[in-house]
């Protein structure tokens, strides 16, 4: 039974405790950190994060290592942040699968708004379609006419069901008004082997996942994202400018922790965060790699996410994506 002798012993525990919980957030990192990515190795998120978790690692004086966790369109390795401990020790870094998810999956097993922190929007990162030499088409113009002739028999590798890629297929599909088979793959990294073997005809990338392959001829771009041509690859006509304005989904990336980790440490991440993505240097490397940096924290990332969910919420219904 609950008496009010018992008051001033739990005060007691808990003012004894308080402080330890403190020093935990105090001196936080103290043994190595490792950041989930819910794709196998190889994809754009995979690339940003082993980027940036080199300098993020010494700016926190700790080792970062990555854990690839892929399976479920990112929902598997999503679900495994979800469930650890809020101390900063298992952080992620997921992209734009995070906020379609919740807008293409009948069930989670978790709560996309409140079982996370939002610590940091890191870049965001235009999506290039290509494909292998078999297929011999050299322009987007080319596929389209390929496609209408023979609906439903050119491949579409994906980084697995409702991934960005998933979804930007099933927006050219619309906008162009052809019939591709998706593949759904544990992650782009494994999108990309399969369309270098020939196994997959189309998927959609990073640009610098695929520089080498693209400059040695292994794969051939045809159409990117975005408004405007893009720098690393300026030969390469947008979505808009070939008349299918209506793909341009965008992409990305954001370092997240499970819900309830200490406000500390949560700013702590954030200013290493900021402080990682501040050298010119660094940031033309990740421009690059087709990473353009986009730093929001607390809660204009909070922000940030909500609103993509809230889009692609509208984006998956108008697409029809399943």
């Amino acid at each position: 039974m609950f008496t009010y002798a018992f008051v001033p012993r739990l005060s007691i525990a808990l003012a004894l405790c308080l402080p330890f919980a403190f020093a935990g957030a105090a001196d936080y990192p103290i043994r190595p950190i490792r950041v989930i990515v819910p794709f196998v190795a190889g994809g754009g998120t995979d690339l940003l994060a082993r980027f940036v978790s080199q300098r993020f690692g010494e700016l926190l004086g700790q080792q970062i290592v990555v854990d690839n966790r892929g399976g479920a369109g990112s929902v598997l390795g999503t679900q495994i942040l979800a469930r650890s401990a809020p101390d900063g020790y298992t952080l992620g870094v997921f992209d734009t699968a995070f906020a379609i998810n919740p807008a293409i999956a009948e069930k989670l097993p978790y709560d996309a708004e409140r079982d996370f922190v939002f610590i940091a929007i890191i870049a965001t990162s235009p999506s290039l379609l290509v494909t292998h030499p078999g297929l011999k088409v050299r322009t987007v113009q080319e596929l389209v006419a390929l496609a209408k002739r023979q609906p439903g028999k050119i491949s579409f590798g994906s980084a697995g069901v409702g991934s960005s890629s998933h979804l930007t297929a099933q927006m050219f599909m619309t906008a162009a008004q052809i019939e591709l088979l998706h593949v759904p793959y544990k992650g782009a990294g494994a999108a990309i082997l399969e369309v270098l073997g020939g196994h997959t005809d189309l998927t959609s990338v990073v640009p610098g996942s695929v520089m080498q392959q693209l400059q040695s001829g292994a794969l051939i771009p045809l159409v990117i994202t975005g408004k405007n041509p893009y720098h690393t690859l300026p030969n390469v006509p947008t979505y808009a400018s070939v008349g299918l304005g209506a793909v341009n989904p965008g992409a990305f990336r954001f370092l997240v922790a499970p819900a309830g980790l200490p406000v500390a440490i949560q700013k702590r991440l954030a200013a290493a965060m900021r402080t990682t993505l501040e050298p010119p240097e660094f940031r033309k490397r990740l421009s690059d790699n087709g990473f353009d940096v986009e730093l929001l924290v607390d809660a204009e990332a909070r922000a940030y996410i909500v609103q993509e969910i809230r889009k692609w919420r509208q984006a998956v219904k108008d697409a029809g994506a399943k």
